[in-house]
């Protein structure tokens, strides 16, 4: 399956000129909720033993750090032989029941540098409650290959900007977690206190036309803040695809002037409107 899948994807990607890095090879669990009412459903395969540095290999693009070890970014690369983290959720008659201990290419997300510290939050995910060790649950966990802007360093801890939030993860020298990663990251722009998030890149409503009903451009729950940076993935296609019918004759394409960015914002890409960030460079 993974030498089937790398074979097919890469074949698509030069086709198409999409680049191989995590940032445009997407898992199904990396594809954000288009409206806050759709983030909490969202789905979670390929899930956390899915191996996206082999994937990779297979794909002739391996994951390479680039960048010195205080670099303003990193790229998540646990070893995906020795990393076995903690989950429970995979036997379906008891779900409770841990996880046999399996290598896995994700870490976990912390609210403080401390192995005993609560897990990060994803207020999309769990409104009221706090992130899970489920298998099912990436509301908490950022996986390999995915790249995030540096918030903080502690000892053998990273703190990552993470939906809104430092979240940090252990990253000992001895056995790194990450690798450094430079290139682009955006942040609000100056005298913005917050930006809106969005889980979709959709026209402005006058580029609609009269006969296609206008899709309403809605922020997600997620707060950006001043100070907070999440690393750029690209430009985003504004367009909106009406597709109501099984006859391609009656499908249209709407295009707006409105321009999207595509950021890592959290376990899931998410798009902010060009206007209201400043790109800069985290070397």
């Amino acid at each position: 399956m993974y030498r089937s899948s790398a074979r097919l994807v890469r074949y698509l990607a030069m086709r198409h000129g999409v680049p191989l890095d995590r940032a445009h090879i997407l898992g199904h669990d990396n594809v954000p909720g288009t409206l806050p009412t759709t983030v909490k459903g969202m789905h979670e395969d390929p899930g956390p033993f899915w191996d996206w540095a082999h994937y990779f290999e297979l794909m002739g693009a391996p994951l390479h750090p680039f960048g010195g070890s205080r670099s303003g970014s990193v790229m998540i690369k646990p070893d995906y032989a020795t990393n076995r983290p903690y989950f429970y959720g995979c036997d379906r008659e008891n779900p409770s029941n841990p996880c046999p201990p399996l290598p896995a290419s994700t870490v976990w997300l912390r609210t403080e540098p401390r192995a005993d510290a609560p897990l990060a939050k994803d207020i999309g995910k769990h409104p009221t409650g706090d992130s899970l060790y489920s298998v099912y649950d990436h509301s908490a966990r950022a996986a390999t290959g995915q790249r995030f802007a540096v918030a903080d360093r502690r000892g053998d801890w990273t703190a990552i900007w993470y939906l809104g939030q430092k979240a940090w993860f252990h990253n000992p020298a001895s056995a790194p977690t990450a690798v450094p990663s430079m290139g682009l990251v955006v942040t609000p722009r100056p005298g913005l206190a917050t930006v809106p998030v969005y889980g979709r890149a959709y026209p402005e409503k006058e580029a609609y036309p009269a006969d296609v009903p206008y899709q309403a451009v809605t922020p997600l729950q997620y707060t950006f803040s001043a100070g907070e940076k999440y690393t750029l993935a690209g430009s985003a296609a504004t367009e909106y695809y009406r597709a109501v019918t099984f006859d391609p004759a009656n499908h249209r394409v709407v295009r707006g002037r409105t321009r999207y960015l595509r950021v890592q914002f959290g376990h899931r890409v998410m798009f902010v409107k060009a206007d209201d960030v400043r790109i800069g460079f985290a070397g």
